[in-house]
């Protein structure tokens, strides 16, 4: 694992995804997009794009697969 990545696993620690975060986190594992987030979970594209914004800006992620990644390799979600 490179230096950046055990920063980011680090930064996962202090600053935690909220249950909402990790639930979003695994449906882009999944492969989902905006709409289908939000139909699932019954909240607006707008919401799920807030929390994916969350997501990346925590997981120090450049894009939804680095995010996914990253909450793999920190034990966050399994796929």
């Amino acid at each position: 694992m490179v230096r950046s990545d055990r920063e980011r696993l680090d930064r996962v620690v202090r600053e935690p995804l909220t249950a909402r975060e990790t639930e979003v986190l695994t449906m882009l594992a999944e492969g989902l997009g905006n709409k289908r987030i939000a139909a699932r979970l019954g909240i607006s594209e707008h919401t799920v794009k807030f929390h994916v914004a969350s997501v990346l800006g925590k997981l120090s992620a450049t894009s939804r697969t680095e995010a996914v990644t990253i909450g793999v390799r920190a034990g966050l979600i399994m796929i």
